[in-house]
């Protein structure tokens, strides 16, 4: 069974892409926080390549953004391919289905707060300026 459920924030805006014979696809990283906090009390987060074929992938392009809270499920693939001479591997999530984990509203007002904090940065930095 190779079944993957992640839950994660969108580290880019999805965008859609055609191949040559017209199917819509995206690529996208998803940032999935870790379980457990390190020893200086932060969680990490492990960023996983996601992509999406079809009709999901216009989907996802047109409701989600950089920073979107969602839910994937999906399964593990690896690819390899050689470039000057080496090998190299890829694991992605080939995703099945996914949902958004928050409203508008939710991500229209995280997204405010994130410029009121930046702006309250720039302005405290200002402060500190000798002119």
């Amino acid at each position: 069974m190779n079944r993957i459920f992640l839950i994660g924030r969108l580290t880019g805006t999805p965008e859609l892409q055609k191949t040559p014979s017209n199917r819509s696809v995206t690529r996208s990283k998803l940032a999935v926080k870790r379980r457990y906090r390190d020893q200086s009390g932060e969680r990490e987060s492990d960023f996983i390549s996601i992509v999406a074929w079809g009709r999901l992938a216009e989907y996802i392009t047109s409701y989600a953004c950089k920073g979107s809270l969602i839910g994937v499920e999906g399964e593990l693939r690896t690819r390899r391919y050689e470039k000057d001479g080496q090998m190299h591997y890829l694991s992605e999530v080939l995703c099945s289905d996914f949902q958004l984990l928050e409203t508008k509203e939710q991500r229209l007002l995280r997204e405010q707060r994130r410029k009121q904090e930046q702006f309250e940065m720039v302005s405290e930095e200002g402060e500190d300026l000798p002119f």
